[in-house]
């Protein structure tokens, strides 16, 4: 049989986990070329039942999985060869680990003798990523016994569900000797024979829960509220929040949504909190005797100050079993959310005047906000915002990178009900652009991704993705010269410091940079400009870069403006 011949042993090996992968319902994988990984790499294109999308760069590969396992919740495969190849998914660990985002990585490896002896393109891969992976197996050599393969086929199962269980990343590492290629009769048999395998659908790991189990107290908690508050940070696909829209409606509550948050909307989201919540002054009419939170820590400095501050009320937060958010420490109580909350037939006391309430600051924040964006030369940022999110397609996504844009697309658009995405985890600005792309892929329909100038700068080989995207994708880089978020700070003070160490200007020509990769970029400087060209773009397929030239002053200018608004009674 050609399966046992020795040439073919590393590819059979890695033919009978690919298979055992299908088998499970995994469908999306990200390969990045190399030698030592070349058994999976061709295990992989052998079978059709994968979608296969190719990146040179890992660190860019690695958000990209990021971007399609965020949209659909299934884990993403990653291949990669040995030495720092792995090392540069690390960063894409990190964010899906925080964010609950399902992955699976398949490292080559050189054979364990080759290790600790200098050799090259060597290191020691076991257990590198710490303890982000929520499950780690060293594969072993292949090695034909019935028995090994067994357990090969158990390693999958065991990647796959602990992966969607746990809502993080599963690292299986291969060690391989030559010969890597297989022979090419025995290629073309397996391609033939998979042609032939059926897949199951992707096991499901909940157990459904009965609300009333939590106790009378609980929901009498609950009900006794006068003044309820909803408040949902960023989710994931495993956190199945469904029921909050049908929760704030029981207890005649207000949600407060931010981006990210996938919440629908309906009469109880309130939009601008981020702006009117800013001021204290405001608080007076708004405070609640019960908070429940759900999703991760919130983004906003405005509701999480508004919540620490929030003592006398009663905090629960309702938290995914694999993560436990508190960022404030202002939460009085924790209850781990197996399962989505099922709603009891009950009715809260809350008077129809403590919504109105949010919505006539909500009203009264929009009326101001309004007044505040106009055009301008130079453009602010939270004019771009205001003017893009009005002319967004319906059926389109939104990537809101992290530093200003995730806050900016709170307190200048209109968000409410939008399907927006960020990478909050551990919010860092690593591999934004190649997550929008992986979005974009997963989706298969048209998106945006706001992005600030260093964070495109810091992902720009996730332009060699760019021919990968069919369906329009417009990437907003707001280039305002540098790392404006830092104004924000104290530091900001000390100007003679401040510029070279923090803001850290640069003199990129973003245009000439998309030249060099072949993508399409259009230059915006005037405010007439913006809608003209987003509207010409998002109607043509495959990747756009908009770069818009914002002032930093006034741009800081009208987040102060609009952080000091003061509501009148």
């Amino acid at each position: 049989m050609l399966e046992n011949e020795p040439q073919n042993s590393a590819f059979y090996w890695s033919t009978t986990f690919v298979r055992a992968l299908y088998e499970q319902g995994i469908e999306q994988v990200v390969i990045s070329p190399g030698s030592r990984s070349t058994s999976l790499t061709l295990a992989f294109s052998a079978h059709s039942g994968f979608k296969k999308h190719m990146a040179i760069d890992e660190r860019s590969a690695g958000f990209l999985a990021l971007g399609i396992a965020k949209s659909t919740g299934v884990p993403t495969v990653l291949v990669c060869t040995s030495g720092t190849a792995l090392a540069n998914y690390y960063p894409a660990v990190i964010e899906a680990t925080h964010s609950g985002v399902p992955l699976i990585i398949l490292s080559a490896d050189r054979p364990p003798h080759y290790r600790g002896l200098g050799a090259s393109q060597t290191i020691d891969q076991q257990k590198i990523f710490g303890h982000y992976p929520v499950f780690h197996h060293e594969v072993g050599e292949p090695d034909s016994s019935d028995r090994s393969h067994k357990r090969l086929k158990l390693a999958a199962v065991q990647a796959v569900q602990m992966a969607v269980e746990r809502s993080g990343v599963s690292h299986l590492n291969f060690p391989f000797s030559k010969p890597f290629e297989p022979d090419p009769d025995y290629l073309r048999q397996v391609e033939f024979e998979n042609e032939k395998r059926s897949r199951k659908p992707l096991p499901t790991y909940e157990q459904e829960i009965d609300s009333m189990k939590m106790g009378e107290t609980f929901w009498s908690d609950l009900i006794s509220a006068e003044k309820p508050l909803i408040v949902v940070g960023p989710t994931s696909k495993s956190d199945q929040l469904d029921f909050i829209t049908p929760l704030a409606r029981a207890l005649n509550a207000p949600i407060l949504a931010e981006p990210g948050s996938m919440v629908p909307s309906s009469r109880h989201t309130i939009q601008g909190f981020d702006g009117f919540l800013r001021n204290p002054e405001n608080w007076e009419n708004l405070k609640a005797d019960l908070i429940l939170r759900f999703g991760q820590q919130p983004v906003s400095k405005a509701l999480n100050t508004y919540l620490d501050k929030q003592a006398d009320s009663m905090q629960i937060s309702f938290m995914n079993p694999n993560q436990w958010i508190d960022g404030t420490l202002s939460s009085g109580k924790q209850v781990i959310l197996k399962a989505p909350l099922k709603i009891s037939e009950v009715s809260g006391v809350a008077d129809k005047s403590w919504l109105k309430s949010w919505k006539d600051s909500e009203k009264a924040f929009k009326t101001f906000r309004e007044e505040q964006l106009h055009p301008s030369t130079p453009i602010s940022d939270g004019y771009v915002f205001s003017k893009i999110m009005e002319t967004q397609p319906k059926k389109s996504f939104i990537m809101a990178s992290n530093s200003f844009p995730v806050r900016d697309i709170s307190l200048f658009g209109e968000f409410d009900g939008k399907e927006i995405y960020v990478n909050r985890g551990a919010a860092g600005i690593d591999g934004i652009t190649s997550t929008a792309i992986g979005l974009s892929i997963a989706q298969d329909k048209p998106g945006i991704l706001f992005t600030g100038d260093i964070a495109f700068l810091h992902d720009t080989n996730a332009l060699l993705l760019a021919k990968k995207v069919n369906q329009p994708l417009v990437i907003v880089v707001l280039n305002n010269g540098g790392g404006t978020i830092f104004r924000m700070l104290p530091v900001f003070q000390l100007k003679e410091k401040y510029t070279p160490y923090f803001e850290t200007p640069h003199s990129v020509k973003i245009a000439a940079l998309c030249r060099a990769h072949n993508v399409d970029h259009t230059l915006v400087s005037r405010p007439e400009q913006i809608v003209s060209t987003f509207e010409n773009l998002i109607n043509q397929k495959g990747l756009h870069v908009m770069e818009v030239m914002t002032g930093p002053d006034e741009s800081m200018s009208q987040r102060h403006a609009l952080w000091n608004f003061k509501v009148k009674n």
